[in-house]
This record gives C-alpha cells, structure tokens and sequence, in this order.
C-alpha cells in the first residue's frame, strides 16, 4: 500500500492523478524510488495486464514517463 506522504510526492509529477497512483499501487508500486530507472512502456504493459486491458494510451505512457523523471530527479538530490 502506499504511504500518505508517498502519494503526495507521486501527484507532484505533471499529468499524474489519483487514478494513475491507484494503477501502480495495483502492480505494486509503493514508492516514488521504485520507479527510478524504470521503463515507462514496462511499467504500462504491467498496468495493463492487472487491469485487463489492452494497451494505455500514448497520454498515460507520458504521465507515467514523468513520474520516473520526478523519481529519477529526487534520486539524484539524495
């Protein structure tokens, strides 16, 4: 599950939503440092198949793309 203060820093990433955070909390994803270095077309693909469906859109992909730049960033200032 994801923390509180974890969620708020996932919001903090342009085009990142509740919906988007319950995704990843879906694949099990609990922390913004998880997705550091990950790949975004990975981590849809996996979004897709917890939630049965066929593909995100291009639009998901790029929210998802900067939610790793928000993490791969924070992992730099640390």
């Amino acid at each position: 599950m994801i923390e509180e203060s974890e969620r708020r820093r996932m919001l903090r990433a342009h085009s990142i939503g509740p919906k988007m955070v319950a995704y990843l909390e879906a694949i099990g994803i609990e922390r913004l440092s998880d997705l550091a270095g990950a790949d975004p077309e990975m981590i849809a693909m996996r979004i897709d198949i917890a939630l049965c469906r066929k593909h995100m859109n291009r639009l998901g992909v790029e929210a998802i793309r900067n939610l790793i730049a928000l993490a791969e960033e924070e992992t730099e200032r640390s």
